[in-house]
């Protein structure tokens, strides 16, 4: 019957066609479209709206300026998506060629607006999400993450881009280019949502910022830059934080000098050095990027977020790990989730090489897989890759048979850990509300499935399938399961865009406190249930080690008074949620 109705919906939306909808801002009019939701509901697009000026010629490199105002009606309905590089781990595993990238281009800083009603009214007042998409600071558009599904419910959701790789996130480590321009863009995106959301029918004082991987990991940059308070209202990141090891970068100005000596550009003085950048077509810089991964594609982030010196545009100009200690941040609730099998994605789906590769080159390649090339002293690289070695794979080889093994690895060092100490600091400042999570759906569909990796777990992404109608599975028949799953995430981002609390029938989720790190483990939409787990053993690996992550000063050896809980899955609730999904 359900069927029939939503065919019968359809059917009459096709047959009836409403004007094309029209919002008037300061900036000038725009039109946008119709299209439909996954379950056949009629909405407006406005895609590719310019929220800053084309950061090409003089403004490459610069922090974002705001969009000029525009005389004809602005007719928005056009896709973009910002030059980047095309990592070969990537093409390895996109055989469809879902991460098309020959569109892209420099001059990208555009937003989508979706509005869950055919004409707009600014008496609409409606709860507001703004999602950042991920790509570990270097790929991705927010093409991939569309939204047929969020937009079944009431809410008006915004995507958008922003500069990626050498064109977001070089940084001369001085004035002349501070760094962090892909933030800044994010950070002017929030501004132009912020003043002229209410045209579209949004709430201002509503707003919801929420990405995923470093997408998730910008959403909490902004909880640590005075700029953007007051912005939004609450965030949410999916697999992401600011304590991730990749999330920050380390050695920008000897990364900006090398790009510049690949390209004849002298690099004695940074302003000569940026200048001479400047000229170079844009292909042709990103093209140098291969130059910076040692391992297909590692580093993950070779150019990423970093600490500024104070300038008129700096976005952080302290680590974020010292706000925290400080409790130098943005007061207000922020919701955060993982994968139960983050290391699926790394060490199976893109890993650094084949197995018997990985294990002839530990040595020598584990400053780049493990990310510690630039904060660990030459001398003590070895040692530093031994040590990894020796306490995740018991000194074994590498192979299939020990595959869990290495996926625990990498599960933990790029996410797992930085995750939890991220959550325990945050948490213990007794500010707003700090939610945490562990999505363990173990469903039919999913990141590491859609490539054809067969393997069992629950993977990095894998929940932004029911939540985004996600590029490359969204034309996929959900299972009754995966639906009612979907409603659930559903139900919890309006709890939360509306009220701050993450809530859906039959969920009560409460906050991590000081002192007790509780966490919703989510593995069924029936039988999530709040759990502590206080296992500490990778936690208290990762801090022997003598690894300069949060600048050279902190070191996360020193607990700072903050209780450390790891969050390790253990037998019994995984095979609770398999048991479950078993009697679907």
């Amino acid at each position: 019957m359900q069927l029939i109705l939503t065919l019968f919906y359809i059917t009459y939306s096709l047959a009836y066609e409403p004007p094309a909808p029209v919002v008037h801002t300061s900036l000038g009019n725009i039109r946008g479209y119709h299209t439909f939701s996954l379950e056949g509901r009629r909405f407006s697009a406005f895609e590719g709206i310019p929220y800053a000026q084309p950061p090409i010629g003089h403004l490459r490199f610069e922090a974002p300026r705001s969009a000029l105002p525009w005389n004809r009606t602005l007719e928005a309905h056009n896709l973009f998506v910002c030059s980047q590089f095309q990592n070969m781990a990537f093409e390895a595993v996109d055989a469809e060629n879902v991460f098309d990238r020959k569109k892209d281009q420099e001059d990208c800083l555009y937003l989508n607006v979706y509005v869950p009603k055919e004409q707009p009214s600014e008496n609409d007042n409606y709860d507001v999400v703004v999602n950042i998409h991920g790509g570990a600071f270097m790929n991705g558009d927010p093409n991939l993450v569309t939204p047929g599904i969020i937009m079944d419910r009431d809410f008006i959701y915004i995507n958008l881009n922003y500069r990626l790789g050498i064109l977001g996130f070089l940084s001369t480590e001085d004035t002349v280019v501070p760094g962090n321009n892909g933030l800044k863009d994010q950070q002017l995106a929030l501004r132009w949502v912020h003043t002229h959301i209410k045209h579209f029918g949004g709430n201002p004082n509503a707003i919801t910022l929420m990405g995923g991987s470093a997408g998730g990991a910008s959403v909490h940059f902004h909880y640590f830059s005075p700029k953007s308070r007051g912005l939004f209202h609450r965030g949410i990141s999916q697999s992401g934080s600011v304590l991730l090891p990749w999330a920050i970068q380390v050695g920008a100005l000897k990364k900006a000098q090398k790009l510049a000596g690949l390209l004849n550009c002298k690099n004695s003085n940074t302003r000569d050095m940026v200048y001479c950048l400047k000229q170079i077509p844009v292909h042709e810089l990103i093209s140098k990027l291969s130059h910076f991964y040692h391992s297909t594609m590692y580093p993950l982030a070779p150019f990423a977020p970093v600490v500024e010196v104070e300038s008129d545009s700096s976005f952080i100009t302290k680590h974020p790990y010292q706000q925290l200690l400080n409790g130098d941040v943005y007061d207000v609730p922020w919701l955060t989730w993982r994968a139960a099998d983050e290391g699926i994605f790394l060490g199976v789906l893109i890993p650094p090489g084949p197995h018997d590769e990985i294990e002839k080159n530990w040595d020598e390649w584990s400053p780049f897989m493990f990310n510690y090339d630039y904060t660990v002293a030459e001398s003590q690289k070895k040692a530093v890759a031994r040590k990894i070695k020796s306490f995740y794979m018991k000194n074994e080889k590498l192979s299939h048979n020990n595959i869990r093994k290495f996926i625990k690895l990498m599960g933990d060092r790029y996410f797992n850990v930085g995750y939890e100490r991220a959550i325990t600091m945050q948490a213990n400042l007794g500010k707003s509300p700090v939610y945490a999570g562990i999505y363990n759906f173990n469903k039919t569909h999913g990141l590491a499935k859609a490539f054809g990796v067969d393997i069992e777990g629950v993977t990095h992404g894998d929940e932004s399938f029911l939540l985004h109608h996600q590029v490359p599975v969204k034309d996929i028949k959900l299972s009754k399961p995966e639906k009612d799953m979907k409603n659930m995430l559903l139900d919890i981002l309006a709890s939360y865009a509306k009220h701050g609390k993450p809530e859906a029938p039959g969920i009560s989720w409460e906050p991590v406190t000081p002192g007790k790190f509780n966490y919703l483990f989510m593995c069924d939409a029936h039988d999530s249930k709040m759990v502590e787990n206080p296992d500490v053993d990778a936690q208290e690996f990762w801090e022997s080690l003598d690894i300069k992550e949060y600048g050279p000063t902190f070191s996360p050896k020193k607990k700072s008074g903050a209780n450390s809980y790891y969050l390790n899955l253990n037998l019994p609730l995984v095979t609770l949620c398999l048991f479950v999904m078993m009697f679907q």
